[in-house]
C-alpha cells in the first residue's frame, strides 16, 4: 500500500512503511492535523495582530475581555468527552450513530443554554456597559454553532481527519478573509465579533458537506441511556476543564475588572507570541507517545530513561526559544503592533519564559497516560487555580500587567511541579535524575 507523500521518503523508510499500512494511516491523519495547527498560528499571528494594531489597546483588550468571559461557558458546552467518543467509537464500544447522535443533541441543549447563560450574566455584572453585552450576545453565538464538531470526532476514529480538516481550513481562511476587508473598511469592533460566530456557522456547513462524503452507516439518534451514560463520564471532566480554564484565563477577568481594558489589550497582544512556542511540544507528543508507551511495555528502567530524555530535551528547547523570543521582542512588538503596545514587549519578554514549565506540562502528559494519575491532574489544576486567583488579586495591585504574569508562573508552577512532586514520589524521582542526575538509593 503506497500513500501521496510516502513516494517522497527514502527507499528503506518507504519500504518499512509500506508493510504497515495502519501506522501510514495514522501518520497521514497526523501530518494533516498539524498542517491545520500551523497554518493557523502563522496567519492568527499575522491577522491578529493587524486587528490589535488596528483596534488600539482598549478595543482589543475589551475583545481578550469577552472572549476570555465565554471561555468558562465553552467548556460546559463542549462536554470534553472527544477523547471517549473516539476511542468508543474507533473501538466498537456501542453503536457510532447513537454515540455521535446523543453528543450533538446534548451539545447543542448545552450550547444554547450556555449562550443565554453568558449573555445575561454580563448583563448583570455590567449593565451600564451595553457594548461588552453585545459582544457576549454576537462572539456567544458561536457556541450555537459548535455543536457540529461531532462530526470531527467520527472522522478522527476513522482516521479520515483530511476532509474535516480540510472544511475547517476553508472555514478558516474565509473568515480571515473577511476580517482583512473590514480591515481595510475600518469597521467597528463588533464586526470583528460577528466573524467569530461566521467561522463557527462555516465551519458548520463545512463539515455537513464533508460528511456528506463520509457518512456513518446509519442515521444518527438520541437516546436517554446514551445520555445517562455521557453525562456521567463528561461531568468530572467539565470540573477539571472548567478549573484548567479559570487559571488560565482568570488573569485577564482580574486585569480588565482591576486595570481596564486598555491594560489587557497591552498584556494580551503579548500572549499569541508566546503560546506559539507550545505547538512544538504539542507536536512532539504525538510521536512521542507511542514511543513512551512500548518502552513502558517493555521495561521499567527503559521507560524512565526515556522520560528522563525527553524531560531534558525539554527543557532545553524552552529555554532556547525563550531566550530568543525574550531578546527580540522590543523588535518583534514594534514591528506587529506598533509602538502603542511598547509595554507589551517587557510582558512578552517575561511571559515566554513561563513556557518551560509549559513544555514539562507536555512530556509529563507521557507519564500521566502511562502511569493513569488523572486524579494528580484534577488536584493540581484546582490548586493552581486557586493560587492564580489569590495571587492575581495581590500581584495584579502591586505590579500591574506583569503581576498577571507573575501569576501565571505561580499557577503553572502549582499545576505542574509542585502539586505533582508532593503527590507522586515517582514523578519527583524523574525530575531529580533529569536535572540533578540523581540516582534512586
Amino acid at each position: 500500500m503506497k500513500t501521496s507523500w510516502s513516494k517522497y521518503l527514502p527507499g528503506i523508510f518507504r519500504e518499512w512503511l509500506e508493510s504497515r499500512p495502519d501506522l501510514q494511516k495514522t501518520i497521514g491523519n497526523t501530518g494533516w492535523l498539524m498542517l491545520d495547527r500551523i497554518l493557523r498560528i502563522i496567519i492568527g499571528l499575522t491577522i491578529g495582530a493587524w486587528i490589535a494594531r488596528y483596534l488600539g489597546p482598549a478595543q482589543f483588550g475589551q475583545l481578550a475581555y469577552v472572549l476570555s468571559f465565554i471561555a468558562f461557558f465553552q467548556i460546559v458546552a463542549d462536554l470534553q468527552v472527544d477523547g471517549f467518543i473516539v476511542r468508543d467509537i474507533a473501538q466498537k464500544q456501542g453503536e457510532v450513530h447513537v454515540i455521535l447522535g446523543t453528543t450533538l443533541r446534548l451539545r447543542l441543549v448545552f450550547g444554547i443554554a450556555a449562550w443565554l447563560c453568558a449573555s445575561g450574566l454580563m448583563f448583570l455584572l455590567h449593565p451600564k456597559e451595553q457594548e461588552l453585552f453585545l459582544l457576549v450576545v454576537v462572539i456567544g453565538g458561536s457556541m450555537v454553532f459548535r455543536p457540529s464538531e461531532t462530526v470531527d470526532l467520527w472522522f478522527q476514529s476513522q482516521s479520515q481527519s483530511k476532509l474535516t480538516v480540510t472544511a475547517k481550513l476553508i472555514a478558516y481562511l474565509f473568515s480571515n478573509g473577511i476580517k482583512i476587508a473590514l480591515l481595510l473598511l475600518k469597521a467597528p469592533l463588533i464586526a470583528f465579533a460577528g466573524v467569530i460566530s461566521l467561522e463557527c456557522a462555516a465551519t458548520a456547513l463545512g463539515l455537513a458537506g464533508a460528511y456528506r462524503r463520509f457518512p456513518t452507516p446509519n442515521p444518527w439518534k438520541a437516546t436517554a441511556v446514551e445520555v445517562k451514560r455521557l453525562l456521567q463520564l463528561c461531568w468530572p471532566f467539565m470540573a477539571c476543564g472548567f478549573m484548567t480554564t479559570l487559571f488560565l484565563r482568570i488573569d485577564q477577568i482580574m486585569l480588565g475588572e482591576m486595570l481596564g481594558e486598555r491594560e489587557l489589550g497591552i498584556f494580551a497582544a503579548a500572549l499569541p507570541i508566546s503560546q506559539a512556542l507550545t505547538v512544538l511540544p504539542a507536536t512532539l507528543i504525538v510521536s512521542l507517545a507511542p514511543f513512551v508507551a512500548r518502552k513502558m511495555s517493555q521495561d521499567e528502567k527503559l521507560y524512565e530513561e526515556a522520560l528522563v530524555t525527553i524531560f531534558r530535551a525539554f527543557a532545553v528547547l524552552s529555554l532556547a526559544g525563550a531566550v530568543v523570543i525574550a531578546l527580540v521582542s522590543p523588535w518583534l512588538i514594534t514591528f506587529m503592533y506598533g509602538s502603542q503596545y511598547q509595554f507589551s514587549a517587557i510582558i512578552l519578554s517575561v511571559h515566554v519564559f513561563v513556557n518551560i514549565l509549559i513544555f514539562q506540562g507536555f512530556a509529563q502528559e507521557l507519564w500521566i497516560i502511562n502511569k493513569n494519575v488523572r486524579s494528580v491532574t484534577l488536584l493540581s489544576t484546582f490548586v493552581a487555580a486557586v493560587v492564580g486567583i489569590a495571587s492575581n488579586a495581590i500581584l495584579i495591585r502591586k505590579f500591574g500587567a506583569l503581576g498577571a504574569v507573575f501569576s501565571y508562573m505561580l499557577a503553572q508552577s502549582a499545576s505542574i511541579v509542585v502539586v505533582p512532586c508532593l503527590l507522586r514520589g515517582d514523578l519527583l524521582y524523574l525530575y531529580k535524575r533529569a536535572f540533578f542526575g540523581l540516582k534512586k538509593v
